[in-house]
């Protein structure tokens, strides 16, 4: 178990993990600005690539209980939606979340 859950924005994770593109996939999504897709599939050569990386780069992004999604540091299986690696690893003895809220309904009215 990780001695520190910490809770970051988007921006703060995106100025503290840049992450490294998915060169297996073209078409693969999670930009940044022009660039190529960041985000890896949870099958095949993608999920064969993500479990070759050190698990201190890996982030997982799940489909949250609440209708949200969320972007949790290591490697999980459960609500998984796919991977992102990033070139800075994740601080030793930390658990990193990065809540992405969806839009509703309601909020789009």
């Amino acid at each position: 178990m990780s001695d520190h859950i910490i809770e970051i924005t988007e921006d703060e994770f995106d100025q503290w993990f840049p992450l490294v593109p998915n060169h297996l996939n073209p078409q693969a999504s999670w930009t940044i600005g022009d660039g190529p897709g960041c985000l890896f599939e949870t099958y095949g050569e993608e999920l064969e690539f993500v479990r070759g990386q050190d698990i201190r780069f890996v982030w997982t992004l799940i489909d949250g209980d609440d209708g949200d999604m969320y972007l949790v540091s290591g490697f999980h299986r459960v609500n998984r939606v796919g991977y992102l690696i990033s070139s800075k690893p994740i601080p030793e003895g930390n658990f990193i979340q990065v809540h992405l809220p969806m839009p509703t309904v309601e909020n789009e009215l």
